[in-house]
Formats: C-alpha cells, sequence, structure tokens
C-alpha cells in the first residue's frame, strides 16, 4: 500500500463531470440496461423501475439511482489471512495488483507463449506473497489444465496454500461464488466471521452495451449476500461496444456501473461496492482492445473523478501492454497508463504487474520489472519532505565549500528515506555492467524469479484445514457436468 501525498490529478472540471453523471441518468431512465436476471428484475420493479419482462430491459427513475449511490459504503476494508495485510479502501491509499486471468503465460525457461497452468497460478500466488509493493496474493492467470467446473475451486485452495495477504474469488455465476465464499468461510472460520470481517474480493464485467448477464449478475448478488466487495467492472470498447468518443464510452460505463450498483443497494442495502474501470478503445484497424493506450489512462482519470463525486472506493486496470515482448513499448505503456491511475487516486489497480499482450498474457519477468516501476511510482507519490531537517542548512553550512556529504551522518540517516533504491534495475557502471555478465534486465528478472519461487515459502495452513479445503475442492470434482 502506498499514501498520495501529492495532489490527485485532475483532467476533467467538475462540470464536466457533472455533465457526464446528468448525462448518464437520462441514459437510464430513456434508454436502459437489458438484466438477465429474474430476480433483480422482480427488485427492480417493485421498487419503482420500469421492467420489460419480455426484453429485460429495465429504465431507472433518477431518484432510485441516488438513493442506491447514497447507501454505498464510502470505506472497504477486505481482511487477509495475516490481519497485518488488510487491504482498506479509502481516499489516499493505493494498492496494487497483478494481472486477472490471463489464458497465456510466457514461460519461465523458454519464455515462449503457451496455455496457463495450475502450476502458473501457484507460482504467481507465491511471488505475490513475497513481493512487498503488492497487496493482493491472486495468482493471475486462468489455468488452462484444470477442467472448467472445477478451475475456481483449484484456484482458491492455491490461494488458500500459497499467500497470507488477500485473495479473490470468481463470479461465474451463483454457483462458483458460493463454492469461492464456502471454501474461505473454513479461512475465516464462519460464515458470520466472513460477514464480519470480509475477505473475498470478486470483480464483475458488464456485457457492453448496456447489459448485465445472468453469470456475472448471479455472481455479484451471491457475493452481495455475504457481505464481500465487489467490483463492478465495464470494459467497453469505445468505437466497438460504446461510443467512438471518450465522453460517450464514459457516460455508457458510468451507467453500467450504476445500474448494478442500484441493484446491489436494493437487495442488499449497504454492500460495498468498487466503483471499476477497465474500458479503453478499439483498434480501428484491427477490431482489438487497446489496453496500452493513452486513452485508457485518460478515461481512467475520469472514472477516478466520477467515482470520488459518488464518494465510492476504485478498481482501476492500469499496467497493461499491448506489446507481446518486454521491450520499449511494454516500458512506455505500462508507466505512462500506471502513473496516471495512481495520481488519480485509485485505491485498488489491477494489471499493475506481469500484463502483456492485450492482457491475455502474463510474463514472469515483467512481474519483477513492474515490481521496480512500482518503487518509482511510489516515489513520485511520496512528494518531497520540506522541513527544517531536509532543508538541511546547518548540514550545508557544516560541509562549507569543497566538502563532501559522503560521510555525514545526515547522509547516512536520510538517504534511504529520500532516495529510490532499485533491486533490478541497472545503475552500475558500463565497466561494472560488464564484469557482471552484461545482463540485460529481464535476465536479471529472470534470475530474481527464480530465487524467490525456490526459497520462499508462506507460513503453512493447518493441517486441518488444509483437509478440509482439499476435501471442498475434491467434491466439486465429483459434481455431474
Amino acid at each position: 500500500m502506498i499514501k498520495l501525498n501529492v495532489p490527485s490529478l485532475k483532467l476533467f472540471t467538475k462540470r464536466q463531470i457533472g455533465d457526464v453523471h446528468n448525462a448518464t441518468l437520462e441514459l437510464l431512465e430513456r434508454t436502459g440496461v437489458v438484466f438477465q436476471h429474474s430476480q433483480a428484475l422482480k427488485v427492480l420493479e417493485e421498487s419503482g423501475a420500469y421492467v420489460d419482462h419480455k426484453t429485460q430491459r429495465v429504465k431507472f427513475p433518477t431518484y432510485l439511482v441516488e438513493e442506491a449511490i447514497s447507501k454505498a459504503p464510502s470505506r472497504v476494508s477486505i481482511y487477509a489471512r495475516n490481519p497485518k495485510k488488510t487491504m482498506r479502501f479509502e481516499r489516499g491509499r493505493v494498492h496494487f495488483s497483478p494481472a486477472c486471468t490471463p489464458i497465456f503465460t510466457y514461460d519461465l525457461e523458454t519464455r515462449e507463449r503457451r496455455p496457463s497452468t495450475l502450476k502458473d497460478f501457484e507460482n504467481i500466488t507465491r511471488l505475490m506473497d513475497y513481493l512487498e509493493r503488492v497487496d493482493e496474493g491472486f495468482g493471475s492467470v486462468y489455468p488452462q489444465d484444470v477442467p472448467e467446473k472445477t478451475v475456481h475451486a483449484h484456484m482458491m485452495l492455491a490461494q488458500a496454500k500459497n499467500t497470507t495477504k488477500c485473495v479473490r474469488g470468481l463470479p461465474q455465476g451463483a454457483i462458483v461464488a458460493r463454492d469461492c465464499i464456502n471454501m474461505i468461510s473454513l479461512v475465516a472460520g464462519s460464515d458470520e466471521e466472513l460477514r464480519r470481517k470480509p475477505m473475498l474480493l470478486c470483480i464483475v464485467n458488464s456485457v457492453s452495451p448496456l447489459q448485465w448477464d445472468m453469470k456475472n449478475t448471479g455472481g455479484a448478488l451471491e457475493y452481495a449476500r455475504m457481505r464481500q466487495p465487489v467490483a463492478l467492472t465495464p470494459e467497453v470498447m469505445a468505437g466497438a461496444t460504446g461510443p467512438v468518443t471518450l465522453a460517450g464510452t464514459m457516460v455508457q460505463h458510468n451507467a453500467e456501473v450504476l445500474s448494478m450498483l442500484t441493484v446491489m443497494q436494493l437487495m442488499y442495502p449497504g454492500t460495498p461496492v468498487i466503483y471499476g474501470a477497465a474500458s479503453s478503445i478499439t483498434d480501428m484497424r484491427t477490431s482489438t482492445l487497446r489496453l496500452g493506450a493513452p486513452e485508457d489512462g485518460l478515461m481512467h482519470v475520469g472514472f477516478a473523478q466520477l467515482a470520488q463525486h459518488y464518494n465510492l472506493p476504485t478498481r482501476g486496470a492500469a499496467g497493461v501492454s499491448d506489446s507481446k515482448a518486454l521491450d520499449l513499448q511494454a516500458g512506455y505503456e505500462t508507466t505512462f497508463n500506471l502513473l496516471l491511475a495512481v495520481l488519480a487516486g485509485f485505491n485498488f489497480i489491477t494489471y499493475a504487474l506481469g500484463s502483456i499482450d492485450f492482457s491475455l498474457s502474463v510474463s514472469y519477468d515483467k512481474i519483477l520489472t513492474d515490481h521496480d516501476l512500482l518503487g518509482m511510482v511510489e516515489r513520485l507519490v511520496k512528494g518531497v519532505d520540506v522541513s527544517d531537517e531536509t532543508l538541511a542548512l546547518d548540514v550545508i553550512d557544516a560541509v562549507g565549500p569543497g566538502g563532501h556529504y559522503l560521510a555525514h551522518k545526515h547522509t547516512r540517516d536520510y538517504h534511504a528515506k529520500q532516495h529510490f533504491i532499485p533491486q533490478l534495475l541497472d545503475t552500475e557502471s558500463y565497466d561494472g555492467w560488464a564484469k557482471a555478465g552484461s545482463k540485460e534486465l529481464r535476465d536479471k528478472a529472470r534470475e530474481e524469479v527464480k530465487k524467490i519461487l525456490r526459497e520462499h515459502q508462506p507460513p503453512a495452513l493447518d493441517k486441518d484445514l488444509q483437509k478440509r479445503l482439499e476435501g471442498y475442492v475434491a467434491e466439486v470434482e465429483r459434481r455431474p457436468n
């Protein structure tokens, strides 16, 4: 976790944010949103919304949306197996997390792209547990070597065994959500304790334009029933599944967030909701989603301002590169959008480590290089401490003209507090670099990944708890397809 000690970035005026908000309310009332979920439709109709059951389209009165926004908490906590690693989403706090469920992994040995495996998920969970600037122990990838009906249970077990940090559940329908909740309830000690201290974050996506399907709605409501935080995160493609203009995409994105927020607050008032952002532009040459585009960062700032307008905690998706290699493009895109998201004040930033190839893949090497980048970002948002001690007038006077500060106590006391010291970035002279083997950054990163996986083991689970979790996975495996 880092704290923002610099003013948050604002690219939109209060009037512009007001215009987006008002346009959103008009869109919700005039056009509406489709909900493919009978219970959600029933509750909405009973609460005063216009519901066409044949088309499943809902039109929202403004008062209903505004009342729902007022019921959502402004601060959210997610508890970890190690209480010291609890995440708190509130103004001025930023937490980092890796990529979200890429189906491909760049192999640690060959660096060739291949389908992600459960072993990758376990490895990355242990990496996240070790890396000091990461706040969630999620294993990033979506394993392709595990049956689809059981993959969520294996991912929950892997997180329970390999990290003491916060963990994440999957939302693919009520059954999957319930499995994730049941497993983490075993870790928490009981359902009651889990409700009291939420341990699962769930990220759900709308089906743009303007639809919430059965799986994401059912999953979101199951987590809400147990008071677990849900990040509502449309992934609108400007020019394809949303208007080509950034302001138009922001309006549609906002409508999709607020429509689900309204359902959740009607059914479970006070449930913790996180305003999510993952929308970007469509590459009109290829029809692909450009997650490394600068427009992604620009809209992220706008979404952060909207969430702050509603007094809601925030989740961003920044750090993705569209590049297929750990190259200059990956560096440019990751740095640009990550900096904008951090300075905008997002509380929780996924894709901050390892994401490549339009977020379809994760790179072990990039996880480590991005971790150094997070250190540079952290140094930026700490700002510059200006005090009698740091102005150092007495020190300058004592050293005087022609002296040096290398041996001074002031230097020893403050250098580690004032200067960013990278773990991987090269700071040697040319001769020193050559003598050490002329290693490129990605080679050093790969060596460090191997070292961490060889040496780091998180505290073991209680044997009885691990047996019960493994038994639950076995039950899921025995279910009929």
